[in-house]
């Protein structure tokens, strides 16, 4: 049975939904209790159930992304199928399910929250590289956001020299592939070699060796545990036996063109992004039913964190 059989119509969507969700049994989402019963229906296919335990009611969407929200589980699924598989933007899927864009963006963000690829952690081979993205806070005068600024909303006219930065509206993203498998993207505010390290080191192993280029930043990584290797790009030096970065570029490549079909992310929320194509990446070899199970799963760990700070971001 294909993805599209199973999203066919609500029905199909809530025995689908019924079927990842209590996989294990009914519990209750509030006390984790076992001991529930049935307790009538909830909207189109959906049911209600009773705890024995804490005495409260509860049903199928409790607990998740879905719950309380404005769209039914037919198009939230397709809202995912279109976003993670076949990456529309957010404008076109409000177009697509006849709805309003900020209902679109809302569901898309609460999405994006759950969305938890996890931190990879790398040994062996590893090349890591650098991306500087488009990603401001532009908008409209009566923002509130853009009042807090206390100044007017940037605009992106003419190219800025040298390398960009958070400050302007560039931030850089560090791309870390391994070669034996995994691969991570880590916005971040600057890139210094402070930062760099940070984020190298949280996520790599000692005694793995590091592919970079000769960013400065990167040179200190031989005297913290590292096996450091680097081309010089501005020699024309591409590739040195095994020493390369191909993969991280072949990776930017892939991820410029995939963030600049939304035109213009808040760089507030361009960790989220990162998330949504991580988990883009991580399904595109997994069977379609299987990687909407997946996705379906991350929908009811709802996240404690209602925003992302900027201290989330910043390494």
């Amino acid at each position: 049975m294909g993805v599209l059989d199973l999203i066919s119509s609500e029905d199909a969507c809530s025995r689908f939904f019924r079927m990842v969700r209590w996989r294990d049994g009914v519990y209750c989402p509030r006390c984790g209790s076992c001991r529930v019963k049935g307790h009538g229906n909830y909207g189109q296919g959906l049911r209600r159930y009773f705890c024995k335990a804490c005495g409260k009611t509860f049903n199928d969407k409790t607990g998740t992304i879905f719950h309380y929200s404005r769209l039914s589980l037919r198009e939230w699924f397709m809202l995912m199928l279109l976003f993670l598989g076949l990456h529309n933007s957010g404008l076109g899927l409000s177009w697509l399910l006849d709805r309003s864009p900020m209902t679109v963006f809302r569901a898309l963000r609460r999405l994006m929250l759950n969305l938890k690829a996890g931190r990879v952690e790398f040994r062996g081979a590893v090349e890591v590289d650098e991306l500087y993205v488009n990603a401001g806070l532009k908008g409209r005068n009566n923002s509130v956001r853009i009042k807090h600024l206390g100044r007017e909303p940037r605009r992106r006219a003419f190219r800025r020299r040298g390398r960009g930065s958070w400050s302007y509206d560039k931030p850089a993203v560090f791309i870390l592939v391994g070669r034996g498998g995994g691969e991570d993207y880590v916005p971040s505010s600057n890139v210094e070699a402070e930062a760099a390290i940070k984020i190298i080191d949280r996520r790599i192993r000692e005694n793995s060796t590091m592919y970079t280029d000769s960013f400065k930043s990167y040179l200190g990584l031989s005297g913290l545990g590292y096996m450091h290797e680097y081309v010089n790009h501005s020699e024309g030096e591409w590739v040195r036996g095994e020493c390369h970065i191909n993969n991280c570029e072949n990776r930017a490549s892939i991820l410029r063109p995939w963030l600049s079909t939304h035109r213009g992310i808040c760089k507030d929320n361009l960790k989220l992004y990162l998330e949504a194509f991580k988990a883009c990446r991580k399904s595109r070899t997994t069977n379609p039913t299987q990687a909407i199970i997946e996705i379906i799963k991350t929908t009811y760990i709802i996240t404690a964190t209602t925003f992302l700070v900027k201290s989330d971001i910043v390494y």
